[in-house]
């Protein structure tokens, strides 16, 4: 969750700097480290306290990221979903983070790729590589069911198309 909402618009940065640094602060957060898999964590913390933690006051929709984080969090818990194993990409799910203000459908895609769900994040440069190939504007929507499709077509998975086409854009489209 934390990296799917850092991800807006966002570096990767280095392990201490931009999203990458984020993950790792939360994750050692009072001594703990390792993979932590736990929304009712999330959706507990206070959102000042998380902005404070991962040292992050980076904004997306006019609101904190952690401030989405948290209310994510607490959306997903709601109905359910508190373990990367109870994710189902339900529409109850879904429906659930986008309701809230600065989720949208391209962190929701990221999301279930982070949990394994084969997948395209059309971001800012799935889209722009897909523009560059068929020249008219495309859509969010559209670029990810273009490479979506294509990945069923070529018979590799979405997730790993979408990485390599990503990586392509960034170096040469930028």
């Amino acid at each position: 969750m934390v990296d799917a909402v850092f991800s807006i618009r966002a570096r990767y940065g280095g392990p201490e700097s931009g999203v990458r640094g984020v993950v790792k602060r939360w994750r050692e957060r009072d001594g703990r480290t390792g993979k932590i898999d736990d929304l009712e964590a999330l959706a507990a913390a206070d959102p000042v306290e998380f902005v404070r933690t991962v040292n992050n006051s980076a904004q997306a929709s006019g609101r904190l990221k952690g401030e989405i984080v948290v209310d994510a969090a607490n959306a997903l818990t709601a109905v359910g979903l508190r373990h990367a194993s109870d994710f189902t990409n339900s529409i109850e799910q879904k429906n659930a983070y986008l309701s809230v203000k600065g989720c949208g459908s391209v962190t929701w895609s990221y999301f279930g790729m982070l949990l394994g769900e084969a997948d395209v994040k059309a971001d800012t440069w799935i889209v722009r590589f897909v523009e560059k190939a068929l020249a008219p504007p495309a859509r969010t929507e559209e670029a990810r069911e273009l490479l979506a499709t294509v990945a069923t077509m070529r018979d590799v998975s979405a997730t790993a198309l979408d990485h390599a086409v990503w990586e392509y854009a960034r170096k040469n489209l930028g």
